[in-house]
């Protein structure tokens, strides 16, 4: 299900630009909320990606909980919007994920291990 790309080449010849991504947040731990909001990239080499047509929202929503949305409400992740986990969250999704299993959970937890030494990563839907 996660897919990671070493160039936006690959990932087009892959398949066009129809993903959701899951990114690091690359801003420091003083950004505001609102900073942290509206200061992400697509498309970025270190990302990890799930192709839209992939049952992430089925398989992975009761892993992804009280994210923070654009519009600064909290909730599971966005499919079509902006989420973001705080890097203090990880440790609960990498748990969550842990004990239910869905697809591709290993290759998950592993770049969540790496997330947490950001401040925290984000979902952006398709």
């Amino acid at each position: 299900m996660f897919l990671s790309f070493e160039s936006q080449d690959e990932r087009s010849k892959y398949g066009g630009s129809c993903f959701i991504e899951l990114q690091f947040c690359l801003l420091p731990t003083s950004a505001t909320l609102k900073d942290i909001l509206n200061n992400y990239e697509y498309w970025r080499d270190d990302s990890i990606y799930v192709h839209g047509d992939s049952p992430i929202y089925t398989e992975y929503k009761d892993v992804f909980e009280n994210g923070i949305h654009q519009n600064m409400s909290e909730g599971g992740f966005d499919y079509c919007g902006i989420t973001y986990y705080k890097a203090e969250q990880i440790d609960a999704i990498i748990k969550r994920a842990k004990k239910l299993k869905p697809e591709g959970y290993s290759i998950l937890t592993d770049w969540l291990v790496k997330a947490k030494g950001y401040n925290g990563f984000y979902i952006l839907g398709i």
